[in-house]
């Protein structure tokens, strides 16, 4: 009786629509890459990047001047060497904090990457962990991501202080924070590429 059952569903099924029992496999399919523990940060990070959005500036009233504290700030490059930025040429800033093991740090990071291409030479990328360098090379280097701009620092301003991971601030040439975003963000977009422009622009 069991086995008449379980057959007369089989035969149920395979008379749904093609496009069904192809959606059913393809679900399938994502369940078991998000089990695995080696493909399930590269699937929520793909699922992640395609749900984000671009981010706004902060209204005028809720900008922030970065005070010496955060000018001052050390950071260490991928060679060891330390950089704060008030080092850093008088150029606008894009002040990233992310970690290897952050599905949302990982998915935007390609749109990141997309930027840095664009504007690498006038605007200061700074994409900082809390992780060895030693870590950091090896992502990088797995990912194609060794362009991009990495540091390594374990502790944070005040003026940066935040609870989650990413967080990301955009600063203007005379050390304001124009753009605040915590968590994931579609950071190649029109509209960050205006707020960008502007501030290369002043």
């Amino acid at each position: 009786m069991a086995r008449f059952s379980f057959k007369k569903r089989v035969d149920t099924y395979l008379k749904k629509k093609w496009y069904s029992i192809l959606s059913d496999i393809v679900f399938v399919l994502l369940l078991v890459l998000l089990i695995i523990p080696s493909t399930r940060t590269e699937v929520a990070s793909f699922f992640i990047r395609l749900t984000s959005f671009p981010p706004s500036t902060l209204d005028i009233d809720d900008q922030i001047k970065i005070n010496n504290q955060s000018k001052n700030w050390q950071i260490l490059d991928m060679e060891g060497n330390a950089v704060s930025l008030e080092s850093l040429n008088d150029k606008p800033i894009f002040l990233n904090f992310w970690a290897t093991w952050c599905p949302p740090c990982i998915a935007e990071l390609p749109g990141i990457a997309e930027l840095y291409e664009k504007y690498g030479s006038e605007i200061n990328f700074i994409l900082v962990s809390n992780e060895s360098r030693a870590k950091v090379r090896v992502f990088s280097k797995k990912n194609n991501f060794e362009e991009l701009p990495f540091y390594q620092s374990n502790n944070v301003p005040n003026d940066f202080a935040s609870q989650s991971i990413p967080t990301t601030f955009i600063i203007s040439k005379d050390g304001t924070i124009v753009l605040s975003k915590k968590g994931v963000a579609s950071w190649n977009s029109g509209r960050v590429e205006d707020i960008i422009e502007k501030l290369i622009s002043k």
